[in-house]
């Protein structure tokens, strides 16, 4: 085995144990949901796989009874991601597309100006939000979820950079044969652009999903709750957390389920995201 050979395998060794510690913990939940919660509180050798197996924990997930709050919170959830999804693609695609080829007064000093909001941190926006949100009534609202999200500098910054390189002899083109911008934008630029609208909506909606400070900062009421917030309240009022702990697990699954399905089918827009940024003229 020569050099490269050996430390194509190292790699390989290390990649698949880092996937492992990875996911790892993930199992162990989805192991605990399928246990009766008085064998995964008292079992002293832990069991992967579960003896006996029970959904006796996702039936209170559902159940109208114990699990209705977090049902609401995961369809509070589906409904803001999608929504900040959609949004932000029908709101950043003509603002990217301005910015890389539309020729006018002011350009490059707001192409700029998005630069340097990227190198601050987002923690720093919460304030001036939460005044903005609260001026305009929307305070324990979902749309107080999606609307600070349309502003994403990120998502503009990516599309430029990947609009960049379109040739401009195919918008030249496109002139000659009387094709006007928005018809140029809609039938030419969008799916030559796919791989980024795809990035960007993968990584929106997974940021939409997951969060969990701007929630408990606007929402205070249980029924606009989303799935983090929800299965927070919904972990507390069990009590004792090891008397929840079955069903609790079920709930944490389900919250991440829909994430790992997202990376299972986007991971290699994903990862080609991480080049996308390097793309322009």
């Amino acid at each position: 085995m020569n050099k490269k050979e050996a430390r194509k395998w190292l790699f390989s060794i290390i990649a698949w144990g880092a996937a492992v510690v990875w996911f790892s913990p993930i199992l162990w939940m989805l192991s605990t949901s399928l246990k009766p919660t008085l064998v995964a509180t008292t079992e002293r050798v832990p069991r992967w796989l579960p003896d006996p197996l029970t959904f006796a924990n996702y039936q209170a997930i559902i159940s109208p009874a114990v699990g209705a709050g977090l049902l609401q919170a995961f369809i509070n959830s589906v409904l803001v991601a999608v929504a900040s999804v959609l949004l932000l693609l029908l709101v950043a695609t003509p603002a990217a597309y301005a910015l890389s080829r539309l020729h006018f007064f002011g350009r490059n000093f707001i192409f700029w100006s998005y630069v340097v909001v990227l190198a601050f941190p987002g923690a720093i926006f919460l304030i001036p939000h939460f005044l903005i949100i609260k001026d305009i009534g929307l305070m324990n609202n979902l749309w107080a979820l999606v609307l600070p999200g349309l502003g994403a500098t990120f998502g503009v910054f990516l599309l430029r950079q990947y609009m960049l390189g379109i040739p401009r002899e195919l918008e030249d083109a496109a002139w000659v044969d009387g094709c006007s911008r928005l018809r140029f934008l809609i039938f030419i630029v969008v799916p030559l652009i796919r791989p980024a609208l795809g990035v960007l909506a993968l990584m929106t909606f997974l940021g939409s999903w997951t969060s969990f400070l701007w929630p408990l900062l606007v929402l205070s009421t249980p029924d606009n709750f989303t799935m983090p917030l929800g299965l927070v309240r919904f972990t507390a009022g069990w009590g004792d957390p090891f008397r929840g702990i079955g069903p609790t697990m079920a709930g944490a699954f389900i919250a991440v389920l829909p994430t790992l399905i997202i990376f299972v089918l986007g991971h290699r827009y994903l990862m080609r995201g991480i080049s996308l940024g390097a793309i322009g003229k």
